[in-house]
């Protein structure tokens, strides 16, 4: 257990291309950044407010019936009013994370990832009513790589957006389009950029895929 790291959200993220403009190739790009990557489920086209739902398309393929598309999306809007689920797709909670994922979307070629930081950078991390569930750090997860990411009113950036990973020579990525490097890397990269780019704070996260069992 690092005593110093807490994870800040799990997010559902869907395998999407790799974008063109980073100058890199990755074959399960992912990204905590809605500019890079969508996240599941998206609150916006499953409120669960009635049968018919608020988007057909986005219903009939991820939900086996109405039964289950009324049941689950309401379970996500109670998550949403508890502060337990965020707007952008971020789970709180691994319990919520691993539930959504394994019962609606790991058939449909997502990646569950948990996101951590070093306290220090954590209330950066977001609107401060989250900051209270943040939970512990735990090594039984598998690190897939880093980031550099920045909140914006309700969405991360991260530093691929604006390309800035341009600016600094010698960096490696996964085949998930991470930073393959350690969290101090991260640092560094997150300390030289401040002022940059997007209008945020930049804070180094290292990006893991949690057990499921």
């Amino acid at each position: 257990m690092n005593s110093g790291r807490v994870i800040i959200g799990y997010y559902i993220c869907m395998k999407t291309e790799c974008p063109s403009f980073t100058g890199f190739s990755a074959d399960r790009f992912l990204s905590v950044s809605d500019c890079l990557c969508d996240h599941e489920p998206q609150i916006f086209r499953c409120h669960g407010w009635g049968k018919s739902g608020d988007d057909k398309e986005y219903r009939h393929r991820y939900f086996a019936d109405e039964e289950e598309y009324i049941q689950l999306s309401l379970k996500l809007r109670e998550l949403l009013e508890n502060g337990l689920f965020c707007s952008d797709g971020r789970f709180m909670r691994r319990e919520d994370a691993v539930y959504f994922y394994t019962r609606l979307f790991k058939k449909h070629d997502c990646t569950l990832v948990a996101v951590s930081t070093d306290k220090e950078y954590a209330s950066l991390a977001g609107d401060k009513d989250f900051s209270d569930k943040y939970e512990k750090y735990s090594t039984d997860m598998e690190v897939i790589g880093c980031d550099v990411i920045g909140w914006d009113i309700s969405v991360f950036h991260s530093f691929l957006c604006n390309s800035l990973h341009k600016r600094f020579d010698g960096l490696k990525f996964s085949r998930y389009g991470l930073l393959d490097a350690d969290l101090s890397v991260a640092k560094n990269i997150a300390s030289e950029i401040q002022g940059k780019g997007e209008p945020v704070d930049w804070i180094p996260v290292e990006i893991c895929k949690p057990d499921i069992t």
